[in-house]
């Protein structure tokens, strides 16, 4: 079953995710259950949540306040889709807390806002989608080379899968978490400044930081690798100048510099699908003939199949990230940015 969503635009900017079903971070539980302790008939604590648990504590000890919502053991389990938003919405309160807080007070939510990064991104690298390799045709073990189509040859499909995209019901409290993500005030600020400076929309990089980076700024736009030093994964050793610590629009401007996407100046509908589907790749589409969860997925035109790791495809994994499409459409709907050609 699949529904529209039509979101008030002054939701989006209050910045916030009243909306959300999904818990923000793990409410203070018994520190032998955060410890890998078994909680009665739930086995094994959730390494994640138990993770997220200790940050929680570590953060009230100091006086920061960080949302909380109780959990029964059933449900800490390592889903995606509620640990996801639980990291990113502590990481946020402790921005919050940063900015008003004492020095020393600012100093100790830097140092778990860093270890609530280095958790985001194990949470990321077991489920986004991993950026094809530009592999050399004849390596041994290579994938198959893929040509990019031509836009024309797909620019009306885009128009078609765009105009009669429906979010899938279940999905569209998810789907209201990352929209409120990307209009957030200050994030969209950010993404102003790297529009005004190479004239890419800041939605479209928006919308890439959230699939590559759960919209976490310690990560390079480029994969989500961390910016503590060039990237390791596809596109590898970017920005090829690099002194960490370094800030994030600079790795974000390379980003779009090497993908070829700043000083464009034809963003319309078509081209800015296209683009997406180009920066993280073909093969979903051309070697197994289904429109690509990076842009569909939540959507009544995605149902399964997925890469799990570099050149690994399983037929039956179904992708627990929104796809740019969907969050595109939500954007478009509820009035936050115009219609597109």
């Amino acid at each position: 079953m699949v529904r529209r969503i039509s979101i008030d635009r002054r939701t989006f900017v209050r910045g916030t995710v009243a909306a959300m079903a999904v818990p923000a971070v793990v409410r203070v539980l018994p520190a032998i259950a955060i410890a890998q302790d078994a909680l009665p008939g739930s086995g094994p604590t959730s390494p994640v949540w138990g993770e997220l648990g200790r940050l929680t504590l570590a953060a009230q000890k100091k006086g920061i306040a960080v949302p909380r919502m109780s959990l029964g053991p059933e449900s800490l389990t390592d889903d995606f889709s509620t640990t996801l938003p639980a990291i990113v919405d502590f990481m946020d309160s402790l921005d919050s807390a940063i900015s008003t807080a004492s020095a020393d007070t600012a100093d100790a939510a830097e140092d778990l806002k860093s270890e609530a990064s280095e958790l985001l991104g194990k949470v990321l690298a077991a489920e986004k989608l991993p950026r094809e390799a530009p592999d050399e045709p004849g390596q041994p073990g290579a994938a198959p080379t893929i040509k990019a189509p031509k836009f024309e040859d797909v620019a009306e499909s885009y128009r078609t899968l765009f105009r009669t995209c429906e979010i899938r019901s279940d999905k569209s409290s998810e789907v209201r978490w990352y929209t409120d993500k990307l209009a957030d005030p200050s994030r969209r600020e950010r993404y102003q400044k790297i529009e005004d400076e190479v004239c890419v929309p800041w939605y479209f990089v928006g919308i890439i930081h959230g699939m590559e980076c759960g919209f976490d700024f310690n990560k390079h736009l480029h994969n989500g690798d961390p910016l503590r030093y060039r990237t390791v994964q596809v596109p590898k050793g970017r920005p090829e100048t690099w002194s960490p610590p370094t800030d994030w629009q600079s790795s974000a401007i390379d980003a779009l510099r090497y993908d070829k996407f700043a000083d464009l100046t034809d963003w319309d509908l078509a081209r800015t699908l296209y683009r997406w589907e180009a920066y993280n790749g073909w093969r979903s589409r051309l070697l197994y003939n289904i429109n690509t969860p990076y842009l569909w997925s939540f959507s009544n035109h995605y149902a399964k199949g997925k890469f799990v790791a570099d050149n690994v495809w399983d037929a039956n994994a179904v992708s627990k990230q929104c796809g740019a499409a969907v969050m595109l459409k939500v954007l478009v709907e509820s009035g936050v940015i115009g219609q597109l050609a």
